[in-house]
């Protein structure tokens, strides 16, 4: 395959990652991270720097919870099963991409650049603390890859050496340096970053926040697990099972699929779906429209055809007999 064609395949396979991404980075309601979609290129993303933490930037709710509840969530994580993150601060070698590497990588023909993001890290513009870490996933047409950026709190992830453009490196991900030969998807490099970024890092990087979902109103409750249904069943249909984090996946899905389903019983019994209203209104209209015609029909004056119309005078009789003849 040529160049041009080579480069034809990436631009469209690009496409596909960022119509993906768009719908993936819409959905709220995860424990370990939340997203926000920055124009269609570019996708922030807020991780937890440890599970203890509550404060994402999304709606999280503190409430009482069970023993049961309690002894999932401690299962949920496993210091002994950690990732990477008991490795932080990486070093930036291992992390990074060098400038060299960026070079060769680069398909956009601007010497010394590399692979930057639109706007510098120190433009972040989102608010930052300490207790999670931003990063960026964009897919800029001119890369024809998607590549991830540090945002925030570069000190605790990787030892800096102080060069002026170090903090806009992209991330040597394993996700992102497959991407070009290999079925990657955007949550692929979310639960990369989990694992790195997170510390313990969680068995599950796609555990779901269910106080966030029983704190919200019932209609929006139901939009809300509907849309984690559906990009929950993308991320196991599209999981090896040799990943360690797919069988946990499968219970999450259990749990929010009947959560959506008590939630959507319940807005029926309680105030009725707005697209059952409509329906039950046009099918009112229809039979009230329908009684009027067949109340019409009822109405019409009889006819004897051998005579004529038993209301018209005589002289009209022949004429009238004509047209009613051609109305039926």
């Amino acid at each position: 395959m040529d160049t041009a064609a080579q480069e034809a395949v990436l631009k469209k396979k690009l496409q596909v990652f960022l119509s993906e991404m768009l719908k993936f980075g819409t959905v709220k309601g995860f424990k370990y991270f939340a997203m926000y979609m920055r124009g269609r290129e570019e996708m922030v993303i807020s991780v937890l720097n440890h599970p203890q933490s509550v404060s994402l930037p999304s709606p999280v709710h503190c409430k009482s919870t069970s023993s049961a509840e309690q002894e999932r969530r401690r299962l949920s994580i496993s210091k002994s099963e950690s990732f990477s993150s008991n490795n932080l601060p990486y070093d930036q070698r291992s992390l990074m991409l060098s400038v060299r590497s960026q070079m060769i990588l680069s398909t956009h023909g601007v010497k010394d650049v590399g692979l930057p993001p639109a706007s510098p890290s120190e433009g972040e513009t989102l608010p930052t603390d300490e207790k999670s870490t931003l990063f960026m996933i964009a897919g800029y047409g001119r890369y024809n890859c998607p590549y991830v950026w540090v945002r925030s709190n570069h000190d605790r992830l990787v030892k800096l050496t102080g060069e002026s453009r170090e903090k806009d490196c992209p991330l040597k991900l394993k996700s992102t340096l497959k991407w070009k030969d290999n079925e990657i998807h955007v949550w692929d490099l979310v639960a990369e970053l989990v694992k790195l970024c997170t510390y313990p890092a969680p068995r599950n990087p796609f555990e779901i926040d269910f106080e966030y979902f029983s704190m919200l109103p019932l209609s929006e409750k139901v939009l809300a697990t509907a849309a984690m249904v559906n990009i929950i069943q993308k991320i196991l249909i599209h999981t090896p099972d040799h990943k360690q984090y797919s069988g946990l996946v499968f219970e999450e899905l259990q749990l929010i699929t009947k959560e959506h389903f008590k939630a959507l019983e319940k807005l029926v019994q309680e105030q009725g779906l707005p697209v059952l209203q409509q329906q039950q209104q046009q099918s009112q209209r229809s039979r009230s429209q329908s009684g009027t015609v067949h109340g019409q029909a009822m109405s019409r004056p009889s006819y004897n055809y051998s005579a004529g119309p038993t209301n018209m005078p005589q002289a009209h009789t022949q004429q009238s007999y004509v047209q009613n003849r051609a109305m039926f």
